[in-house]
């Protein structure tokens, strides 16, 4: 009498290793989507702090921001030195200094998110998602391709609070 081919355990195999191999990628896929963004959170006396942000800073010296906060609302600035040609953007780089919590927020957007937006404004604020009087930039992928690479914002408010955006 001939073996019988244990095909239970052959089609087991099969839809094992192809789950392993999903969960792998998937786990490839998601450190790659959060390596993008590089969310940090780092304790930062005030000196360390401004001399962070004037590193920063000095790599757009003479350039006009995007935006400017006047009268706790974002207003856009009229641009001095139009690109000749539009360069692309690859990422929306964004630094804050809490004074209160002595830390420096870093977080990088990869634009191929913020395109996924189709046109709706950008929400970017600061706070814990309570009503208070801190400025709302709402900003559109359109906008921030047309201003291309450079200074987005930069703002220090009363209580020390600082913050510079910047496209990649």
């Amino acid at each position: 009498m001939a073996k019988k081919t244990p095909w239970g355990w052959i089609i087991f195999g099969i839809v094992a290793f192809t789950m392993l191999v999903g969960v792998g990628l998937v786990a490839v896929a998601g450190f790659f989507v959060y390596q993008q963004f590089a969310f940090k959170s780092d304790p930062a006396s005030e000196k360390v702090a401004r001399a962070r942000f004037e590193e920063v800073a000095r790599r757009f010296e003479g350039q006009t921001p995007l935006l400017e906060i006047r009268d706790g609302e974002a207003v856009f600035l009229p641009r001095r030195d139009p690109p000749a040609t539009p360069r692309r953007v690859d990422a929306l780089h964004i630094m804050v200094w809490e004074p209160h919590d002595e830390r420096v927020v870093s977080l990088n957007i990869p634009f191929w998110l913020i395109r996924m937006t189709n046109g709706h404004p950008i929400k970017l604020s600061t706070g814990d998602g309570h009503v208070d009087d801190r400025p709302h930039l709402k900003i559109t992928a359109q906008d921030l391709e047309r201003h291309g690479p450079g200074l987005i914002l930069i703002h220090r408010d009363g209580s020390g609070e600082r913050v510079i955006v910047w496209a990649q």
